[in-house]
């Protein structure tokens, strides 16, 4: 398929769950000249089967069990079989869930994760966002291969695989077997470029659709007092995510620079060592040496970055989209709007910038006596009704029906001391589960124009290197180990050093000698061969 087709795809992703209750202002999508938006999708489900029969039936069991289950704390509090939205899971199903949980900051999580396992006495569902940590596990004896279990029990699952193929390849494992299930999530867009638009307004100033374009705009933020204070004070773009925040700037080139490799006509190749990357280098590099970008991208955070948006001093960033609505909100009127991807040499507005589309992972012990009784309640979470449970908690409670949709009550939306999301968690909500997120749920979350945002960026992307780490075969992760972490550390290095011009371009040449030397030949065979597998699962 050619990068313009794919520039034409429409793409569903997953749901941004801890940032869309922040945002309740308006922003804009700028395509140019003009401003677009899309109708968000709220008659959309999020629903669509494939041929096989759904089974939507919740009762799991004919006589009561307990089932122990491993799951990040929130900072909310623990969650307790007495939440409403866990109670009425309870009830659906006849399950009571004994709850073992550890804070997810930190490595208090992890740390009690390996403990249970090594001592080899596990709650019979366990949960981690490290799906690699769970395969090795799986394949090592401590967890369930599904592979049986979703022929037999769980033709909800079968039907979302069917839908989301990509999740299913990322759940599989390299021997073909399947050790744990996820969140399939629902919409895709993840960051983008956020413009101040008064400022362009103000210098009569189009919205840049080039990278040439993209430099005149930000020389005027730089030259031209766009802020009035007469003072030549404006830093025109500021980021807060290193080196990944300048992304946008080599998309404009036709390389994403936030994967280390991608893949061109089945062959998978290594981003920082292509002709396309040095292009990039040269411009962000003169952005850099004309402060046209934040000089200190390497070490901003949240607060810096906030303070130079919301105090006149900078005009551009990028960032997730849900962050144009969360900044107005911080201005005495909105100013800032989102943008659509910078063209590429060959004229194509896109981008590779996507959310992942799987959650935490979930597994099952091998020493549980309820296997069977699990993975029917898993398969139940995937069906309408566990969906609708999942996504929306309680109806006449949490959510009602209005003219065939759920819309969240008073009680979620209004609660005086919570916004939206934290209220759904002191109810039982939890997003660590494996289940299957609505649309719906997204659409009630954020504002009207932000879901018109969203939808609007969402056919710009284009697909990408798989979203999810591979699993290798042990002597291919002892190459990813020992040989890629040393060219992961070299050329991190030198692309900083490039950029900040403490070392000239013309050393790019030496620069991808030494990556060759460091062993770069023998990563991309691994990845070539995981790659292969993946894309044949």
């Amino acid at each position: 398929m050619t990068k313009k087709n794919f520039a034409r795809i429409l793409s569903c992703g997953i749901v941004l769950i801890l940032i869309l209750s922040l945002a309740t202002g308006c922003g804009k999508v700028e395509t140019g000249s003009n401003t677009t938006s899309q109708s968000s999708a709220s008659g959309s489900t999020g629903q669509e089967t494939s041929g096989n029969k759904e089974d939507n039936s919740g009762k799991v069991t004919d006589k009561p069990i307990e089932i122990s289950v491993l799951m990040p704390g929130r900072p909310e509090g623990p969650i307790s079989n007495d939440m409403p939205i866990v109670k009425e899971i309870m009830n659906r199903t006849g399950i009571t869930f004994k709850w073992e949980q550890a804070p997810s900051d930190g490595n208090q999580y992890s740390e009690k994760f390996n403990i249970l396992v090594a001592g080899g006495d596990i709650p019979d569902i366990m949960i981690n966002s490290d799906k690699l940590v769970i395969i090795r596990g799986g394949m090592n004896g401590v967890f369930e291969p599904l592979n049986d279990y979703l022929d037999k029990y769980m033709p909800n699952v079968v039907a979302k695989f069917e839908e989301k193929p990509d999740v299913k390849k990322t759940v599989t494992n390299y021997d073909g077997k399947i050790y744990c299930l996820t969140r399939m999530t629902a919409v895709k867009p993840a960051n983008i470029l956020i413009i101040r638009k008064d400022w362009l307004d103000k210098l009569g100033l189009e919205v840049p659709t080039t990278a040439e374009e993209m430099y005149n705009v930000l020389k005027a933020f730089k030259e031209k007092d766009p802020n009035g204070n007469g003072k030549p004070d404006e830093i025109p773009f500021t980021c807060r995510g290193k080196l990944s925040s300048l992304s946008p700037f080599f998309e404009a080139f036709g390389i994403y620079s936030k994967d280390a490799f991608f893949v061109e006509d089945g062959q998978v190749k290594f981003s920082y060592t292509d002709p396309r990357f040095k292009e990039g280098l040269e411009y962000v590099a003169k952005l850099y040496k004309e402060k046209l970008i934040d000089n200190e991208y390497l070490t901003n955070d949240l607060n810096i970055w906030q303070s130079r948006l919301t105090t006149d001093i900078s005009g551009m960033t990028y960032d997730m989209f849900v962050r144009v609505d969360y900044l107005n909100n911080l201005m005495p009127e909105p100013v800032f709007e989102g943008m659509i991807p910078l063209k590429d040499p060959e004229g194509v507005a896109a981008t590779k910038d996507q959310q992942n589309p799987t959650g935490k992972f979930a597994a099952i012990s091998s020493k549980s006596k309820y296997k069977v009784e699990i993975a029917k309640f898993f398969n139940w979470m995937y069906s309408e009704e566990g969906i609708l449970l999942t996504n929306f908690g309680v109806e006449g409670l949490t959510y009602q029906m209005v003219n065939g949709q759920p819309k969240y009550t008073d009680l979620v939306m209004k609660d005086p001391n919570n916004s939206a999301l934290v209220q759904l968690f002191s109810l039982g909500f939890r997003d660590n589960w494996p289940y299957y997120t609505d649309v719906r749920y997204e659409n009630e979350m954020g504002s009207e124009c932000q879901n018109k945002l969203r939808d609007t960026i969402d056919k710009y992307i284009i697909p990408k290197y798989p979203m999810t780490s591979f699993t290798y075969i042990d002597e291919e992760q002892k190459v990813m180990t020992n040989v890629y972490t040393q060219i992961q550390t070299y050329y991190e290095e030198m692309i900083n050093k490039f950029i900040m011009g403490t070392e000239p371009l013309d050393k790019f040449d030496e620069f991808v000698e030494k990556i060759n030397q460091l062993g770069l030949p023998e990563v991309l065979k691994v990845q070539q061969a995981a790659y292969d597998r993946y894309s044949s699962n």
